[in-house]
């Protein structure tokens, strides 16, 4: 990931210039990837160079605020990688952190860009879909969740802060308005050595009446990633990505009519050509840092409220 970051920064025309891991082999690495860049194994060494402008973090999940932090009151940009944090708490001190220092903090939500999604941003843009009232997103399989960190629930935050992340952003850009309430499930059955969650759901309530229902499950015997959105003139359902089309179904001649249409071309190149041009040219940011709180803060809710067993209003939906 750290590797993709660079070659991002540099095909936008940034000099990448310093690396940073606690692992000297890992920093062996980068001086072989990108040979005469300074590389560090502590990080506030690292963030007292003054020829530093902007920071990526790529790191365990549960150290994303603290690092954050320590990069914005170094007087430096802040990109984190998804997710924004663990905690809302947490997401809304680097908002007013960042605002207040007057930098930039902004979350690498590069799935915005990815091909299914924008072709469903362009059916709505072109009227075919209404008002979108219902979102279902699944995605399961059934294995252990992944060693390392990305299993124990105290660094990850839990299942649902891995893609899960994205799809809530997904979700937050296809309906409109604020978030009334999120119910959540958690079901723990099989891999009890693990502290993740087996299978999470998230149910979440719009005030307008929309409803979206996220499932993230590690013991889906079928296996599945299925996208179901529905609008007030026509649905669209994905099964399979690999096909690069969806079905979309609409009203044509009274019949109900399926209809399959192409993905767009995906667009990841254009996260950071956003960053270099609200940097360098004040365009406006496309992931703004209340749009990633917003995630956080519906992601924690989602467990608290399985927790609680009841729904709950996620926090900051207010501003």
């Amino acid at each position: 990931m750290g590797r993709m970051h660079a070659n991002e920064m540099k095909r936008v025309g940034f000099d990448f210039v310093a690396a940073c891991d606690m692992d000297p082999l890992r920093m062996e690495q980068a001086q072989q990837d990108f040979p005469g860049i300074q590389t560090f194994i502590n990080v506030e060494e690292m963030l007292a160079q003054p020829d530093i402008d902007l920071v990526v973090v790529i790191t365990p999940h549960n150290t994303h605020a603290r690092l954050a932090e320590q990069i914005l009151r170094s007087g430096k940009h802040c990109i984190l990688e998804k997710p924004m944090c663990i905690h809302a708490e947490d997401a809304h001190r680097l908002v007013q952190l960042a605002k207040a220092n007057g930098l930039m903090l902004t979350v690498f939500h590069n799935r915005r860009f990815d091909s299914w999604y924008l072709t469903v941003k362009d059916l709505i843009r072109q009227g075919e879909l209404g008002d979108i009232y219902n979102i279902e997103i699944l995605s399961g399989n059934f294995s252990a969740p992944r060693g390392w960190w990305r299993d124990s629930k105290e660094i990850s935050g839990g299942a649902l802060y891995d893609w899960g992340a994205h799809f809530i952003d997904h979700v937050l850009g296809l309906i409109p308005g604020k978030v009334g309430s999120v119910r959540g499930y958690v079901q723990n059955r099989v891999w009890h050595e693990k502290t993740n969650e087996d299978q999470i759901n998230s149910i979440i309530q719009f005030e307008n009446g929309a409803v979206a229902h996220i499932q993230i499950s590690s013991i889906d015997r079928a296996g599945r990633q299925i996208y179901r959105i529905k609008g007030t003139k026509g649905d669209v359902e994905i099964t399979d990505l690999k096909k690069k089309a969806l079905n979309l179904y609409r009203d044509i001649d009274g019949q109900n009519t399926l209809t399959e249409v192409d993905f767009l071309s995906a667009q990841h190149h254009r996260y950071y050509e956003n960053i270099a041009d609200h940097l360098l040219n004040g365009v406006e940011l496309v992931v703004k840092p209340e749009e990633a709180r917003r995630v956080i803060a519906i992601i924690e809710t989602t467990g608290i409220s399985a927790e609680a067993g009841k729904e709950l209003r996620p926090a900051f939906e207010g501003e």
